[in-house]
């Protein structure tokens, strides 16, 4: 059996077009876990009210937003008492091709359940061009890797089964074992890197990150946050996430110099910004002031190891 795992917040068109999808798979045992994060009670109301009558979905209601992190928790443990063999975790701004359920399951059952697996991510309005397949370390000790196939067309050069060093959870699949080893993602994290985290402590667990071309969804991406570009909103989580993660999980040594890089490169920001004259382009300022509140944010962190609540001022 799998249960898959999605959120919704004031976005009932898509996340009624990824259920739809979710439901013409051919995956016989399923059932989808809808988790509504805080949404307005008018947006809520329509969601249920919307939603197809079929005995595959659970509508979960959550009265304030407790972030990407607690709702997919959330999820986990109101879905673990079905005793699920697998989990499927994927975003509600996507359409999954109706295969997709079966070729996750068949790849990491060929794997003997020792394996997260994603597939092959199309932008949604892009239909043949790829967004994500997976990414490879170009830099082990820091963490650093590139993405795969970002904004190709997709001409067959990614299809084949390949293990990753790291994967996006726009949509992936965990055995069931693997949550009750490890637990839910880190309280640590409210939007962003989470995945990262998980997927580490996957591996230190014995668990790979298998990519399969066989399974494929189409993405819109961000669309709960504003989207990806100069977006202060997201930059203030990354900077916050990505400290916290490298801190985890990298050397003390290696953890230091990426710290000490930041530093540099916020200083460098604002320096731009005060030599150019140009504190009229409050756009640059906000994303500037946005990383600077993000390593803030860490530094406090450090000493109080609290769990994230969510509190972005941008």
């Amino acid at each position: 059996m799998v249960v898959v795992i999605t959120l919704n917040y004031n976005q009932n068109e898509f996340t009624l077009n990824c259920v739809k999808s979710i439901l013409q798979t051919n995956y016989e045992s399923f059932k989808i876990f809808i988790i509504d994060n805080g949404s307005t009670e008018n947006n809520y109301e329509e969601l249920k009210r919307l939603l197809p009558d079929s005995p595959l979905i659970e509508l979960l209601r959550l009265d304030n937003n407790i972030g990407y992190v607690g709702g997919i928790n959330y999820g986990f443990e109101k879905s673990s008492l079905l005793n699920p063999n697998f989990y499927l975790i994927m975003n509600n701004d996507t359409i999954l091709d109706k295969n997709a359920i079966t070729e996750l399951v068949l790849c990491c059952k060929q794997y003997n359940e020792k394996a997260i697996v994603s597939g092959k991510v199309y932008h949604y309005d892009k239909p043949t061009v790829l967004q994500d397949v997976g990414y490879v370390y170009y830099d082990e000790k820091a963490l650093k890797a590139k993405a795969l196939g970002l904004n190709e067309k997709d001409r067959g050069q990614h299809d084949s089964i390949k293990e990753r060093d790291s994967l996006d959870d726009v949509f992936w699949l965990l055995p069931s074992k693997l949550y009750q080893e490890i637990g839910g993602y880190s309280h640590y994290f409210w939007f962003n890197a989470e995945q990262a985290d998980f997927a580490l402590r996957a591996k230190k667990n014995g668990y790979k990150l298998i990519y399969t071309p066989k399974a494929k969804l189409w993405h819109k991406g961000s669309v709960s946050i504003g989207g990806r570009d100069n977006n202060p909103k997201l930059a203030y989580w990354h900077v916050q996430s990505t400290l916290i993660l490298r801190y985890l999980h990298l050397s003390k040594y290696e953890f230091l110099k990426q710290y000490m890089n930041l530093v540099i490169s916020i200083m460098a920001s604002y320096y731009k910004i005060f030599r150019s004259n140009k504190l009229g382009e409050t756009k640059k300022y906000r994303y500037a002031n946005a990383k600077f509140r993000g390593w803030m944010y860490f530094n406090k962190w450090f000493f109080i190891r609290n769990a994230n609540q969510g509190e972005n001022p941008f």
